[in-house]
């Protein structure tokens, strides 16, 4: 496809661009993944947001625990290993982190990161609760803390006029990631749920005026037409789990190699949370505060936020007519372990089986991760059910 060909020389000449961008005394400013970071309100301050979220390599997994002990959850220990080992520039390139904080996994992560780099690092607070009052207003109070910030890094004042322009563009990259998602409802899939989160993940690296176009370009490319109809249909699934990070594709890429297609997925950290916009409704602070905290998908580490994700779940499986759910966690994230069985049989209830995968980024991990897969597709093929 045209358009996946421009984005990846784009991204080629990207670092080039953003090096020439602090040149000339520009910002550039690097975030934690979790999607609770607004990057409006960096973008609106006239720095470059980049959302750090590298992981897969378990070279950086292992040189991070040099530093820090391997209960640490592999997402966190890889944005600590990354920034160590030095080989991804865009880890280089920060004026200022900002690290949401989350799960305590993502905490640690900051105060490393703050302690081995000597970056500067603004902690995020974001509530456990995501539907009272007060911690509406507690996030909001830290959403201008953060504004302050980013207005004394650039020296630029952030006016609504500049953020309401800023919500504009982001508010139109969602649509149009959320309108190429929702091509994969078709039978057969235009595009591959590998094509569809790498493009995901090249949101937060590529210029965001570009990725409009880009996206533009790509929804008419991916329009239905013959040689869509000739295509092998396998086995539709849903991918869920906490994270997928950039470069950590081998669910994506064995589901692929046995015939299967990955048609949906939800992630809390590490993809673009595409599903919903910011809408108008006050100051444009308090808009991008409703939206990153109230009107999206809430994490597992909130508190009562499980029925409201399986309920989404359930109904983007049978949206997106899958035959079955992989759920994809990595080792040490208690909130998704200990919710994993419960998700398992909330599914096997509405008659859609789930196959639940563990990985630690471990080289060895992928045959039997392809053994595992395979099986399910075989079970699912045979219309047998659920797999703990």
């Amino acid at each position: 496809m045209q358009s996946l060909d421009r984005l990846q020389s784009h991204l080629s000449n990207r670092l080039r661009e953003l090096e020439r961008f602090k040149e000339k005394g520009g910002k550039v400013v690097c975030y934690f993944p979790g999607d609770y970071v607004p990057e409006e309100l960096i973008y609106a301050s006239g720095a470059v947001p980049i959302c750090l979220c590298h992981g897969g390599d378990p070279r950086a997994v292992a040189l991070a625990l040099s530093v820090t002990t391997r209960f640490i959850c592999p997402f966190s220990r890889a944005l600590v290993g990354e920034k160590l080992q030095g080989e991804s520039p865009y880890y280089s390139l920060p004026d200022l982190v900002v690290a949401p904080v989350t799960c305590q996994h993502l905490r640690r992560a900051a105060d490393l990161w703050q302690y081995h780099s000597g970056d500067q690092v603004f902690r995020l607070g974001v509530p456990l609760e995501y539907d009272s009052q007060h911690s509406l207003d507690y996030y909001l109070s830290r959403l201008l803390a953060l504004k302050e910030k980013l207005e004394g890094l650039t020296g630029q004042a952030i006016s609504d006029r500049r953020l309401e322009a800023s919500i504009g563009l982001y508010n139109t990259l969602r649509g149009l990631l959320r309108r190429v998602s929702l091509l994969r409802q078709l039978s057969p899939a235009p595009i591959s749920g590998l094509d569809f989160a790498k493009l995901n993940h090249a949101s937060f690296y590529a210029d965001p005026l570009f990725m409009v176009e880009i996206l533009h370009s790509l929804a008419e490319e991916l329009t239905p037409d013959a040689s869509h109809e000739e295509a092998r249909d396998g086995p539709r699934l849903l991918l869920t789990g906490p994270n997928l990070a950039h470069g950590d594709y081998k669910v994506l890429e064995i589901a692929q190699e046995l015939g299967a297609q990955v048609v949906a997925e939800e992630f809390c950290e590490g993809m673009r949370y595409y599903w919903g916009e910011v809408q108008k409704n006050g100051s444009p602070l308090e808009d991008l505060a409703r939206k990153y905290l109230v009107e999206r998908l809430p994490g597992a580490f909130m508190l009562g936020s499980a029925g409201k994700r399986y309920d989404f779940i359930l109904n983007l499986s049978r949206q997106f007519n899958v035959a079955g759910i992989i759920w994809y966690e990595l080792l040490f994230c208690e909130t998704y372990n200990v919710e994993g069985f419960a998700f398992a049989r909330k599914m096997e209830q509405a008659g859609i089986p789930v196959l639940k995968l563990r990985s630690d980024y471990d080289a060895l991990d992928r045959g039997p991760i392809k053994t595992r897969i395979e099986a399910f597709l075989e079970t699912l093929s045979g219309g047998a059910g659920h797999d703990d």
